[in-house]
C-alpha cells in the first residue's frame, strides 16, 4: 500500500506542476503575440488624430464657418425693413461675409467651379456631337440644302433629268452631246451643320427641279423595276389600281399570297406638267394591261447558224434553248425560233402552301437460312412501302408554276421492310447434267434440250400455246424433269388433259407447271418443299399428246407468259 500510494502522490505532483507551468508558457505567448497588435493599433489611431488635427483642419474650420454664416445671415434679415434695406443689407452683408469667412467661399468655389466646367464641357461635346460637315449648295446665292458629298448632288441631279425627260422630249441635247443647263451649275460651300439638316437625294432633286426653268407640278411617280411609266397627281388612284389587280388574282385560298414580280417604286415629287407625263388612273390601268415587249421570231435562212442566230440578236445560248425547248443545235432554212419573249409590264404571282403525299421506299433485308439451298430464297415478311406527308412553297407567275421549296416533312406511315431468306445449304440437285443458262429459272430437264413448239399461236393454226415443249431427239420419255426453282408443290397427280402433272408455287406471283409425266413417275407430293434443281419426275406421254414432250409453263400471278426470257 505504501508504494501504491507513493506512486499515486507522484503522479499528482507532476500533473500540478505541468499544469502550472503550461498556464505561464500560454500567458508568455499570447503576450508576445499581443505586442505588434498593440502597436499596429496605436499606430492607425495615432495616424487618425494627425489627419484629423492637421489635414482636415481646413474641413473643420470651414464647417464652423457655415456655421456661423448661416446663423450670422438669420440674425441679420431677421429685422423686418423696407425692400430697398434689405437689397442694401444684403449687397453689404456679402462683402462683410466674404472678407469675414473666406475659408468657407473658398471651399465651396473650390467644389463649385469644377462642377461647372464639367457641365459645360459636358454640353458642348453634345453639341458637337450633332454638328457634321457637309456642303452647302446654293444657287445665286440662295442655300437650297446641304448634302453629305458631291455624289449625293450628283444622285440628285440625275433624277431631276430623269424626271423632267419622262419620254416627251423635254430635255435637248447641244452640239456636245450634253443635256441643256436647264439645271445651272450650283455653288459649294463646306459648312457644319446639325445632322437634321443634311438632306437626301430626293430631296435636293426636288429643289432642283423647282429651279429649273419647266412647267412643273407635283405628282406620283410610278416606276417599275426603276423605269418610268407616268405621273399620277392623285397617289391614292395609282396605289387603287395595283390593288385591284390584285385583288382579280386572289384565289380565295387563306395560304395563298400575292404579290408582283417587278419592284413597283412610288415617288411623290415634282414632275413635268405636260400630256406626255401626268396621266390619270384610267390610263395607267390601260397601260398596265398592255406588254412591255412582244414575243419576236426570227426565220432562219440560208447559211444560218446557231452561233451566228445568237449573235445577231445579242442573246446567250441558255437563253435561246430557255424560248425554244426543243431546238438542237442544227437549224434548217424556214425554222422559226424566239428569239424575245413577251414580257408585260407587271406579272402576278401566287406563292402559296401546298401538300402532297410521297411514298418512302422500304428496305429489304436479306437473312441467311441454312434450310434453304444456295440459290433459293424466300420472302418471310413482305415490304411496304411508307408515306409521307411532305410540305411545300410553290410560287406561280401568271398561272405557271416556276418554283418549289420543300419546307417540311412527316411521317403518316412508316415503311415495312421486306425481310427474305437466302439459302445457304449446299444443294445436293445442283450437279449430274442440271443446266442453268443465266436466267431466274433453271432448265427443267436433263438431257433433253430441244424445243418442238414454242409459246404463242401454234404454226398449225391449233390454238395458243401457254408454254414450251421440250424433247430429247431420239425419244424423250424417262428423262429427268427437275424443279426450275425452290418453293412449295401444290399439285403432284393426274390433270385432264395435262396428264400426270406437278405445279410449284414459287412466291411472288411465280408459278411453273409440268405436264404429260411418265405414269408413276412423280417423285413430290402436294405440300412438300422442293429445291432448285431438285427431280419431280420424267418425261411421258400422259394426257392429250402426240408423242412424249414435257410441256413447260411460268405463270406470273395467274397469268401465262413466255418461258425463254426467265431461262434466257
Amino acid at each position: 500500500m505504501d508504494f501504491l500510494e507513493m506512486l499515486y502522490n507522484a503522479i499528482y505532483l507532476v500533473g500540478i506542476q505541468t499544469l502550472r507551468y503550461g498556464k505561464r508558457f500560454f500567458v508568455w505567448l499570447l503576450s508576445l503575440l499581443l505586442k505588434p497588435i498593440k502597436a499596429i493599433s496605436t499606430l492607425i489611431i495615432t495616424l487618425v488624430i494627425v489627419i484629423n488635427k492637421y489635414a482636415l483642419k481646413t474641413f473643420h474650420k470651414t464647417v464652423d464657418e457655415l456655421k456661423n454664416l448661416v446663423a450670422d445671415a438669420k440674425k441679420t434679415f431677421s429685422k423686418k425693413s423696407a425692400e430697398p434695406e434689405k437689397q442694401k443689407k444684403l449687397f453689404y452683408y456679402i462683402s462683410v461675409a466674404v472678407k469675414k469667412y473666406k475659408n468657407a467661399f473658398g471651399y465651396a468655389m473650390n467644389l463649385i467651379i469644377p462642377v461647372v466646367s464639367l457641365v459645360f464641357l459636358l454640353n458642348i461635346i453634345g453639341l458637337w456631337s450633332e454638328i457634321n460637315f457637309a456642303l452647302q449648295i446654293s444657287y445665286e446665292d440662295e442655300i437650297i440644302g446641304y448634302v453629305q458629298n458631291e455624289d449625293v448632288y450628283k444622285e440628285a441631279k440625275n433624277l431631276a433629268y430623269a424626271r423632267l425627260d419622262t419620254g416627251t422630249n423635254t430635255i435637248t441635247i447641244d452640239s456636245n452631246m450634253q443635256k441643256t443647263s436647264i439645271i445651272n451649275t450650283p455653288e459649294y460651300k463646306i459648312v457644319p451643320v446639325k445632322r437634321s439638316q443634311i438632306n437626301t437625294a430626293t430631296e435636293i432633286c426636288d429643289k432642283l427641279i423647282e429651279k429649273s426653268n419647266s412647267k412643273i407640278t407635283n405628282a406620283c411617280g410610278i416606276y417599275i423595276d426603276g423605269e418610268f411609266v407616268c405621273a399620277v397627281k392623285n397617289e391614292t388612284d395609282a396605289l387603287s389600281v395595283f390593288d385591284t389587280i390584285l385583288s382579280e388574282n386572289e384565289t380565295g385560298e387563306a395560304n395563298a399570297v400575292v404579290s408582283f414580280v417587278e419592284n413597283i417604286d412610288y415617288i411623290q415629287g415634282l414632275y413635268p406638267d405636260n400630256e406626255g407625263t401626268i396621266k390619270d388612273a384610267a390610263f395607267l390601268q390601260q397601260k398596265l394591261k398592255t406588254n412591255k415587249r412582244d414575243a419576236k421570231y426570227y426565220t432562219v435562212l440560208e447559211g444560218d447558224t446557231l452561233s451566228k442566230i445568237i449573235e445577231k440578236f445579242g442573246i446567250s445560248a441558255s437563253y435561246i434553248y430557255e424560248l425554244n425547248p426543243s431546238l438542237t443545235e442544227e437549224v434548217v432554212p424556214g425554222q422559226n425560233l424566239l428569239v424575245q419573249k413577251e414580257e408585260k409590264y407587271i406579272q402576278v404571282q401566287t406563292t402559296k402552301t401546298e401538300y402532297k403525299e410521297v411514298e418512302i421506299p422500304f428496305e429489304t433485308i436479306k437473312i441467311n437460312s441454312n434450310t434453304l439451298y444456295v440459290g433459293d430464297s424466300r420472302t418471310v415478311t413482305k415490304g411496304e412501302k411508307g408515306l409521307e406527308k411532305v410540305t411545300q412553297l410553290v410560287t406561280y407567275i401568271n398561272g405557271v408554276a416556276v418554283s418549289t421549296k420543300e419546307v417540311s416533312r412527316s411521317v403518316i406511315r412508316e415503311p415495312v421492310s421486306e425481310k427474305i431468306h437466302v439459302g445457304t445449304k449446299k444443294n445436293p440437285y445442283l450437279s449430274g447434267g442440271v443446266v442453268s443458262f443465266g436466267g431466274k429459272f433453271l432448265w427443267p430437264t436433263i438431257g433433253a434440250y430441244e424445243i418442238s413448239s414454242y409459246y404463242g399461236a401454234r404454226d398449225l393454226g391449233d390454238g395458243w400455246h401457254d408454254g414450251i415443249d421440250i424433247v430429247r431427239p431420239g425419244g424423250s420419255t424417262g428423262c429427268t424433269i427437275v424443279a426450275a426453282e425452290g418453293g412449295t408443290v401444290t399439285h403432284a397427280g393426274w390433270k385432264n388433259t395435262a396428264g400426270y402433272t406437278v405445279i410449284i408455287d414459287h412466291g411472288n406471283g411465280f408459278q411453273t407447271r409440268y405436264y404429260h409425266m411418265q405414269a408413276g413417275s412423280i417423285m413430290v407430293s402436294s405440300g412438300q418443299k422442293v429445291g432448285r434443281g431438285q427431280p419431280i419426275g420424267k418425261i411421258g406421254a400422259t394426257g392429250f399428246v402426240t408423242g412424249p414432250h414435257l410441256h413447260f409453263e411460268i405463270r406470273v400471278n395467274g397469268k401465262s407468259v413466255n418461258p425463254l426470257p426467265y431461262l434466257k
